[in-house]
């Protein structure tokens, strides 16, 4: 019994270890839309999709500089039983320049943003638009050519035709690996173990 118990001790440290490095994929939408704005429906959202909630669950770079540098993102995400669809785009193409921090006005819709001009597209539980103008603001945004899109969070706002209701709304997304622990994380994990270990061998010896 003190064997098996003393195991467990030691199969749920090494869980933790395990649990700690695992990566965790997120995606928070909020959106406001205003009365009479199509695409939300005149109402309000706050949604956290994951893998797990979600059929699909999709970031990628779909334009980018020479040098490789990203410029245009899209995000395919949701269908489950809490989580609608939503496909949101930004890009920063038609301006020359990389996706990065900064605030990107007058954009327009991101499949055919003009030069000189950003891009946007939010769609979501299968209403999205043709003729969109607007803005965003990204706030974070982190890329590895061999990751991919590691973070990226963004504010907007968002008009579809001539109608002047808005869309609003804030994205993150996350899929950035947890911070390895330190080696005295470590070294307090087994040196715990080893004083469990004594403490075992100590009762043992007293029966």
């Amino acid at each position: 019994m003190q064997t098996s118990t003393f195991v467990k001790t030691l199969l749920c440290a090494v869980f933790f270890i395990a649990a700690s490095h695992a990566s965790a994929k997120t995606a928070h939408l909020t959106l406001h839309s205003q009365a009479g704005e199509y695409v939300g429906g005149g109402k309000d959202y706050d949604i956290t999709y994951t893998p797990d909630n979600s059929l699909f669950f999709f970031a990628d770079v779909y334009n980018a500089l020479p040098s490789g540098a990203p410029t245009s993102l899209i995000f395919s995400l949701g269908i489950g039983q809490d989580t609608p669809f939503a496909l949101l785009q930004f890009s920063t193409h038609g301006l020359g320049l990389p996706m990065q921090v900064g605030a990107y006005n007058n954009a327009r819709r991101a499949a055919d943003a003009l030069p000189l001009h950003p891009g946007i597209d939010i769609s979501f539980a299968h209403r999205g638009a043709s003729l969109i103008t607007g803005n965003f603001q990204v706030t974070d945004f982190k890329y590895s050519p061999t990751l991919g899109i590691q973070s990226f969070s963004a504010s907007f706002e968002q008009r579809s035709g001539a109608n002047q209701a808005a869309l609003f709304g804030t994205f993150t997304y996350n899929d950035m690996p947890p911070a390895v622990p330190e080696p005295e994380t470590y070294a307090m994990l087994f040196a715990g173990l080893g004083v469990i270990a004594a403490l075992k061998r100590r009762q043992a010896k007293k029966v």
